[in-house]
């Protein structure tokens, strides 16, 4: 994958990173080689990835909850899953930060791309969130009587 610029038809140098060359003047992406660069892209993508295979993961045992295969388990399974995303979902907001410090000088094409990695991580974040309600919502419409009773103090 080129970082080069997808406007091949424009004027003047260009540098590794697509934007022009001017005395005195060093994008923030320069500072970082492309295959680093391609790597931040690719943990961050990866991340994505894992967040949304975790809501699957979470939907699936959510249709269990309430039922004969709701086990002590399934609710540990549930929990671990719910923490591990939260890490997940920390560390990538994380990678996206440093993405956006990065590649603030850098091509048309790794800006667009951070910002499809933006929406993308923000769709994941909030179809996760939604998902946690509903856990949650389960989780005490199952509780006891008498537990419901001392939450809710």
């Amino acid at each position: 994958m080129s970082y080069g610029s997808i406007d091949a038809g424009s004027f003047g140098s260009r540098n590794p990173f697509g934007g022009p060359t001017r005395q005195g003047y060093q994008p923030v992406a320069t500072q970082v080689s492309p295959s680093e660069l391609q790597d931040v892209f690719q943990e961050t993508s990866s991340n994505i990835f894992q967040i949304n295979a975790n809501v699957v993961t979470l939907e699936k045992n959510l249709q269990s909850l309430g039922t004969s295969r709701d086990t002590a388990e399934l609710r540990q399974s549930l929990h671990s899953t719910q923490q591990q995303t939260n890490k997940v979902i920390t560390s990538t907001s994380q990678l996206v930060k440093q993405l956006t410090d990065i590649i603030s000088g850098s091509s048309r094409q790794d800006r667009l791309r951070l910002t499809r990695l933006k929406t993308e991580l923000s769709d994941s974040v909030q179809r996760y969130g939604d998902l946690q309600k509903k856990i949650a919502d389960r989780s005490r419409a199952l509780l006891p009587p008498a537990q419901k009773d001392r939450k809710q103090r």
